[in-house]
């Protein structure tokens, strides 16, 4: 189930953010900061980008999926403790589908550090493919330049443009 975060989510957000992986894979800062976590996601909801808590049941968020609607760009991260569950896959299609069936979206791209074997796996199981698109230079949470493979999902029937 996937929700709006909310202030009662604090004492949750170190313990799925605060992690050397979520900072070297996403742009989400090191060291983390909970606060201006939550700060962030209202900020970026001001430009067209959602952010959503995961969960089993819509309480504890056990990570979070995000969506760039301008751009049809999507991401995920998954707290440690509760990776290896199928949250992040489960979650990435289930907002792959909203896309498509609620915005119309027939083409989304998703951004990963290229090397990222675990996300590479979680794009593959929600029908998203490697594009050979160029290599994109950005900087992590760790304030680190890395390069992110692009990669694609297509509405079945669709020629995605």
């Amino acid at each position: 189930m996937l929700r709006e975060w909310a202030d009662s989510d604090l004492p949750y957000l170190r313990g799925l953010f605060d992690a050397a992986d979520v900072a070297a894979n996403t742009d989400i800062p090191s060291p983390f900061d909970a606060d201006a976590f939550l700060a962030r996601i209202r900020r970026r909801r001001t430009q067209r980008i959602v952010d959503l808590a995961v969960t089993r049941d819509g309480g504890e968020p056990l990570g979070l999926v995000a969506l760039h609607v301008a751009g049809g760009v999507l991401g995920y991260a998954v707290g440690p403790a509760h990776r290896g569950q199928g949250l992040a896959s489960r979650s990435l299609r289930r907002m792959t589908e909203f896309c498509h069936e609620e915005l119309g979206l027939s083409r989304l791209r998703l951004a990963i550090v290229r090397g990222n074997v675990p996300s590479q796996g979680v794009a593959r199981s929600a029908g998203y493919v490697r594009g050979d698109d160029a290599l994109v230079e950005r900087v992590n949470g760790l304030g680190e330049s890395k390069l992110l493979e692009t990669w694609w999902w297509t509405a079945p029937g669709s020629t995605g443009r």
